[in-house]
């Protein structure tokens, strides 16, 4: 307790009631030496005064005893020594002892002084000592020895070990926190660092502890603990923090396991890539420098082993006629960030032609672009070597076509040359139909050497032009195409429907009308839902109401249908005309890029008979 006051005391200025109280003192001390001199003659004049200097300066400040030391000092001179003082030489008890008193009272305010001036620093010190421990940035604490009683504790141990704070009279106290081995053991007392600091003067400088806090989390703590020593080396207490690293161990192991799957993805790349023979190459946009694997690097004819380059260098390996193109597409990329491709032709280091196709990626943010790049040179020479297979067997197909034309042609002449030699009018009409027959033939082998792939055949364009040909069998009737363009079907199916349309167009013209009789006979095609319907419709005499035996025109109309799996249908009225429809499922094919596909096609004939 008078430890305390007197701490409380000295650490504040002296007030107005503190030389109130210092006068009371001394003015005490002065009257209880009156009463002692009155029992006692003779007794020294400051014994009195001194203690009530003394308790002035310790509780009043020095100031306070000041005050009190000078007017004690004057009241005894002049109280008791008035007249001694007077008396020179030489001095009497009396004035010795008043005289003394000045010294004494000086010697007493220097000590006070002194002793405040240590205390107040040492309170000052010792309260800065504990609030920077009490604001450690983790769990810390002092304990003393022997017995490691806890003397300090941080603030931050409460949230760090989720603890409360609590007195601990020694170290064993200390097996009931949460410290756990690796093995799953908690932790004794004499496990944890600060202790074994203190029991064997051990240095413990980030050790790593698994703690488990009174409401089950778990925490990963770092720990550091020291002893104190007094100077003749005694372990006179110890000193331990401990922080909260759960963040950081947990980011160490995420990162871990992020470098082990970037270790597992990068192996799995280079596998891929080694697979698919594939080089990996980085331009740096920062440096304009390549960066090229081994790969790579073996694929431009240097030595098979990782090479960087500047940019300018790679460039010219590129050949010429590609240079500029290959420029641009990358700097396109760059520009708008979007993925990089490219096909180029390289002259190598041993000035080899080589095809390379390179994909990459851009990376704005890091100022790179990364890719892969494989040869495919052996792929281009069997394709440059197919396109000239391929061309080469074109040119002999339409020579092939050509000649087949040529050769209908021919058969049309001959036939053409035997009408004109025969009397007979069933042979003249056999010979004739014969001849529109091969002359269908003929129509669709032109059409079909005027296809780009020599496979498809445009539809309408092939019917257009049978109208335009067949409606000179009738000058009387004129014939008319109306297609919408596009149609396009293979020539198994292209040429049975032209000699299916020859054979509807031809019966009509000669039959549908009397001799000198005007009409016309219509060929339509449309596509609606996938099915092609074609159209023959005159507005002739009709059909007869009585059938009559199927003639070879007919057969063949029947037997074509059912090669390219279609229906006809006959729709007729007597002096109201006839109708015929076709209708086939459409395959499903692409279109060439040429042709008439995108326009429809009209036709419209009056031509005389040409004289046979």
């Amino acid at each position: 307790m008078l430890l305390g006051r007197l701490k409380a005391h000295l650490s504040r200025p002296p007030a107005l009631a503190d030389y109130m109280v210092a006068l009371g003192l001394a003015g005490v001390a002065v009257l209880f030496r009156s009463a002692m001199e009155a029992v006692t003659p003779g007794i020294v004049q400051f014994t009195t005064v001194f203690p009530a200097v003394v308790l002035a300066g310790v509780f009043c400040g020095t100031g306070p005893a000041v005050a009190c030391a000078a007017a004690a000092s004057i009241s005894v001179a002049v109280i008791f020594g008035g007249g001694a003082l007077l008396a020179w030489p030489p001095f009497n008890a009396a004035q010795v002892s008043v005289l003394a008193f000045l010294p004494a009272c000086a010697t007493v305010l220097w000590a006070s002084s002194v002793m405040r001036r240590f205390a107040v620093d040492a309170a000052a010190a010792e309260a800065r000592l504990a609030e920077v421990f009490r604001q450690i940035p983790g769990a810390a604490a002092i304990l003393e020895a022997p017995a490691g009683r806890l003397l300090l504790r941080s603030a931050q141990s409460d949230s760090v070990l989720g603890q409360p704070e609590r007195r601990v009279d020694r170290s064993s106290e200390m097996a009931n926190y949460g410290g756990i081995h690796p093995d799953g053991r908690p932790f004794a007392a004499d496990d944890y660092p600060i202790v074994r600091a203190l029991k064997t003067g051990e240095l413990i400088n980030g050790e790593q502890i698994r703690f488990r806090r009174p409401n089950g989390d778990m925490a990963d703590l770092e720990v550091y603990a020291g002893p104190v020593r007094a100077a003749d080396g005694r372990v006179v207490a110890s000193v331990g923090m401990a922080f909260d690293v759960s963040d950081k161990v947990e980011a160490a192991r995420r990162l871990g396991e992020s470098e082990a799957r970037a270790r597992a993805t990068s192996e799995r790349l280079r596998a891929a890539l080694d697979a698919g023979a594939l080089g990996l190459w980085e331009l740096d946009l920062a440096t304009e420098r390549y960066r090229l694997d081994e790969v790579f690097a073996a694929m431009l004819g240097l030595p098979p082993q990782p090479v960087e380059m500047p940019r300018t260098e790679l460039r010219r390996l590129i050949a010429p006629d590609h240079q500029e193109r290959a420029i641009k597409t990358l700097m396109d990329a760059i520009a708008t960030g979007s993925p990089y491709a490219d096909e180029v032709c390289v002259i190598t280091a041993r000035n080899a032609r080589r095809w390379l196709v390179t994909r990459g990626a851009v990376f704005a943010d890091d100022r790179k672009v990364i890719g892969v790049v494989s040869d495919v040179t052996e792929r281009r020479e069997r394709e440059e070597a197919l396109q000239a297979a391929l061309t080469a067997r074109t040119t002999l197909m339409r020579e092939a076509d050509h000649r087949i034309k040529n050769s209908l042609q021919l058969v049309v002449a001959l036939l053409r040359l035997q009408i004109g030699r025969v009397s007979d009018a069933d042979a003249k009409a056999a010979l004739g139909a014969a001849m529109t027959r091969v002359n269908a033939v003929a129509d669709a082998h032109l059409a079909l050497q005027q296809s780009p792939d020599l496979r498809s055949i445009d539809v309408d364009r092939m019917l257009a032009d049978l109208c335009g040909r067949v409606g000179s069998l009738n000058p009387s009737v004129a014939t008319n195409f109306d297609g919408p363009g596009g149609i396009w079907l293979d020539a198994e199916q292209a040429i049975p429907l032209g000699l299916i349309a020859s054979e509807l167009l031809t019966n009509a013209l000669r039959h549908a009308f009397r001799p000198g009789v005007a009409g016309t006979v219509a060929v339509r095609t449309a596509v609606e839902r996938g099915v092609l319907g074609l159209t023959v419709a005159d507005q002739g005499v009709g059909l007869p109401t009585t059938p009559a035996r199927p003639g070879l025109g007919t057969t063949i109309i029947e037997t074509l249908a059912r090669q390219i799996r279609a229906t006809v249908t006959r729709q007729s009225q007597p002096g109201a005309g006839t109708t015929i429809t076709l209708r086939m499922e459409m395959p499903d094919q692409p279109e060439p890029d040429v042709g008439l596909s995108d326009c429809s096609v009209r036709h419209s004939v009056h031509e005389p008979v040409e004289d046979s």
